[in-house]
């Protein structure tokens, strides 16, 4: 089984792809150069069935689709892969409600509350001798980053570096393929841990 990391897919989301956008100029940067939503979705199917396979796992970090709760299901039943996790994003509040019907699409679904309030989702996994944390947002510390935990994040497409031991692994920073995560270790392996508050390797 491979282990792969994505966020961010925006299927069939009108406002992000070049042909079909309304969000202006001031958006250029953050538009998939399509001409039309179907080319934009047969693209991402075609290049995530082309690499992970169906015993494989796949963590999609947020954003799941637009265009009508519909949409949810259509493109679940287009992957091929069988177990795929997913960290809720801002725009997945057709699957977060607890008596949703699309929570049982993914093979688990991912959110933390504190008191009343909804603070980033997020989940800490190990896989292996690598520790990873799991957000959809971005963060500038986060649970053991001082000790050199591995952060991946969506979010942003592409427009907020990361910080440390951490990385966006949104479609539109890998041509609009997920991550191996062989390929995140072996990226990470080159970047020191950087403290950027009182914790250093000493502290807990």
């Amino acid at each position: 089984m491979n282990t792969w990391f994505t966020s961010d897919t925006h299927f069939h989301h009108k406002n992000i792809v070049r042909g079909t956008s309304e969000w202006g100029e001031q958006s250029q940067f953050v538009l998939r150069d399509f001409d039309t939503l179907e080319e934009h979705d047969e693209a991402l199917i075609a290049n995530f069935n082309s690499v992970v396979k169906w015993d494989d796992e796949l963590w999609h970090l947020g954003d799941w689709s637009f265009g009508g709760h519909e949409q949810i299901k259509i493109f679940r039943n287009r992957l091929n892969c069988k177990n795929i996790h997913l960290i809720f994003g801002n725009h997945d509040q057709h699957i977060e409600p607890s008596n949703s019907p699309y929570r049982g699409l993914f093979s688990s679904v991912q959110y933390v509350k504190n008191l009343s309030y909804k603070i980033d989702s997020m989940k800490s996994g190990k896989y292996g001798k690598t520790k990873l944390f799991l957000s959809h947002y971005a963060h500038r510390v986060w649970s053991q980053s001082h000790h050199g935990i591995i952060h991946l994040y969506g979010h942003s497409h592409g427009s907020l570096p990361g910080i440390g031991k951490s990385m966006d692994v949104g479609v539109d920073t890998n041509n609009l393929y997920p991550y191996h995560l062989d390929e995140i270790i072996d990226i990470m392996k080159k970047i020191p841990i950087t403290f950027v508050d009182h914790h250093v390797k000493e502290t807990n």
